[in-house]
């Protein structure tokens, strides 16, 4: 009887325990599932694409309508997916006025709905989407030469904006290496011309080539050529200093950026003069890469912290290092007599090595690609999905009564020196940068004392308020 007793305890302690087992496995196995849950929605923006998912007029009120101020992209209205988030993307200015914007600039109910998108080269003073509510993010997208728009070099400008994609390092989004392909371009041989073959080509070309049609800018590149071209030949086939004729099939410097025989043509020389059109932190474009990318040693004049980002130490001959163009000549002309030399310069190409850290891994992070890459975004995607995940993440705040998350550009993240006389080569050098640069002075403190008083204003306003502001400089 005892033993009967016995058995029917431990067969029902035996039952409890796997039922007690069980309730804990599923228990853990719910845990589970929600940590899994939290880290896949933690890595939505990273493995999730960029896509277009519905075009036409908006439907969801509760989604962020992002408006491009300044046309840009064509896309007159599409909702597009960004990692976990969706929000509206448009170029039509009536959506500033539609009711979901009223709402979101005039409740607490929807009040990160809004966000206006610039593009640096087209945005004026004299027409923005004023008055700006407390609750309307602005984004610029601006990769071109500063000379394009001064008013972007002046602080209380940059400041107006919550988010940018610029050329420099600290923007939100860097644009630094817009005109880099990959990392591989730069070691690639494709176009690489040995030495050898160059010195033979020699006897025929001059050392140096230098090819550029925007004339008279504010780095005064010309000035600097044209001295330099007194102690060693150059071969000029752009519109300015020209000596040379391209091929009639290369004469457009714009649709022949990146053309194979523009580049075959180029990479005979031994160096090729890569001098940027302004002088900018990190403004870097074809001037440079070009050369990299097809074995001629650049001679280097424009971002002043341009070893940053070099392949190699050696990768580029630096204006700056030397007093004048007459002992760069002498440099270079001592090079092209020393192969060995010269090619301590072609580390990149001729031994396949990048030693620079810093460069390699921007380049590992960089989630966009150019020449329309299939297998990346273009960075327009990326700015885009920048302000997009921002002002959706802060409007998942707000509903949970959560302090939003502040943006704001500061001046590192566009601003540019001053142009000024780099190199005062010539008498009476028609360098009118330094004007424009000081006009935008006065046009950024006009529009920041328009801005604050709440109300729209017109052109008339702007120019008359320019005008104040410089009689009473005058008068001090």
């Amino acid at each position: 009887m005892i033993d009967k007793l016995w058995r029917s305890c431990c067969k029902k302690r035996g039952f409890r325990y796997k039922v007690a087992l069980i309730i804990v496995g599923i228990v853990v196995l719910f845990y589970l599932l929600i940590i899994i849950l939290n880290v896949i929605e933690s890595n939505l923006d990273e493995d999730r694409p960029f896509f277009t998912i519905h075009q036409g007029e908006p439907k969801d009120e509760k989604l962020p309508i992002l408006i491009w101020w300044t046309p840009f992209t064509g896309d007159s209205g599409s909702y597009k997916q960004c990692g976990q988030y969706i929000c509206y993307f448009t170029d039509q200015r009536k959506y500033m006025s539609d009711p979901r914007t009223k709402q979101a600039c005039c409740s607490n109910i929807f009040p990160f709905l809004l966000a206006f998108l610039f593009y640096g080269s087209d945005f004026k003073p004299t027409d923005l989407p004023l008055p700006r509510s407390l609750t309307h993010d602005w984004g610029l997208l601006h990769e071109e030469s500063p000379k394009n728009n001064f008013l972007f070099s002046m602080e209380r400008v940059m400041k107006l904006f919550n988010h940018t994609a610029t050329f420099r390092r600290e923007s939100d989004l860097p644009l630094t290496f817009q005109y880099l392909e990959s990392l591989d371009s730069l070691t690639s041989q494709k176009y690489f011309v040995p030495t050898s073959v160059k010195n033979e080509k020699g006897k025929t070309l001059a050392p140096l080539v230098y090819l550029h049609s925007d004339c008279n800018t504010p780095s005064e590149r010309d000035s600097y050529v044209e001295e330099l071209a007194k102690y060693i030949p150059v071969d000029s086939y752009g519109k300015c200093l020209q000596n040379k004729e391209l091929p009639s099939h290369l004469s457009d410097p714009l649709t022949n950026m990146i053309s194979p025989e523009l580049f075959q043509l180029l990479a005979q020389y031994k160096f090729n003069l890569a001098f940027e059109n302004a002088v900018c932190q990190d403004y870097i474009t074809e001037k440079l890469w070009r050369p990299l990318t097809i074995g001629s040693v650049p001679i280097y004049y424009g971002s002043p912290k341009i070893e940053d980002w070099l392949p190699n130490p050696k990768s580029a001959i630096l204006v700056k290092n030397f007093e004048s163009p007459k002992q760069l000549a002498e440099h270079l002309l001592a090079l092209q007599a020393d192969d060995t030399a010269y090619e301590d310069h072609l580390e990149h190409i001729i031994k396949g090595q990048i030693s620079n850290k810093k460069l390699i891994d921007a380049m590992i992070d960089r989630e966009w690609g150019i020449n329309n890459d299939p297998a990346k975004k273009s960075f327009i995607d990326c700015f885009e999905c920048l302000v997009c995940k921002r002002v959706a993440e802060n409007y998942k705040r707000e509903l949970r009564q959560a302090t939003p998350l502040k943006f704001q550009a500061t001046f590192e993240q566009y601003g540019c020196p001053k142009p000024g006389s780099n190199f005062s080569l010539k008498e009476n050098s028609p360098n009118w940068w330094p004007e424009l640069y000081d006009k935008a002075v006065f046009e950024a403190r006009a529009m920041e004392n328009l801005i604050r008083r709440g109300t729209n204003y017109t052109s008339t306003d702007f120019y008359q308020e320019v005008i104040n502001l410089l009689e009473n400089s005058a008068v001090r």
